[in-house]
């Protein structure tokens, strides 16, 4: 008997935030390490294969697709989020709901390592 609730075993991504968007002097900042983020929500995730149509949206975009996960839909997560993984930042370059709304894929775009 197949269950309704997916299970996302490939690991743990966290949504984020920069605890501060710009410097004394209104230049954006770009966090370099963990503590300079605000995490938001924690979700477990699938990797998924990046198909050819992927990789042409990505780079139609004038970003390169660095990985592609799916998870549970959660609707407070945008575009304009970050996404930690282990010790990698990404940037969410689309979001695509499924059809009956219950999961989400994120299309990622490795922005640093951080420490």
């Amino acid at each position: 008997m197949k269950s309704r609730f997916s299970t996302y075993n490939d690991g743990v991504l966290f949504i984020c935030k920069p605890e501060s968007d710009h410097s004394s002097f209104n230049a954006v900042k770009n966090p370099t390490k963990k503590t300079e983020l605000d995490k938001i929500l924690k979700l477990n995730y699938d990797e998924m294969s990046r198909r050819e149509q992927d990789l042409q949206f990505a780079e139609s975009q004038g970003r390169n697709l660095t990985m592609k996960v799916k998870t549970r839909l959660r609707n407070q997560v945008t575009k304009f989020h970050q996404v930690l993984i282990e010790d990698v930042l990404y940037s969410i370059i689309d979001l695509d709901k499924d059809r009956d709304g219950s999961e989400m894929y994120l299309y990622l775009e490795e922005v640093r390592k951080l420490s």
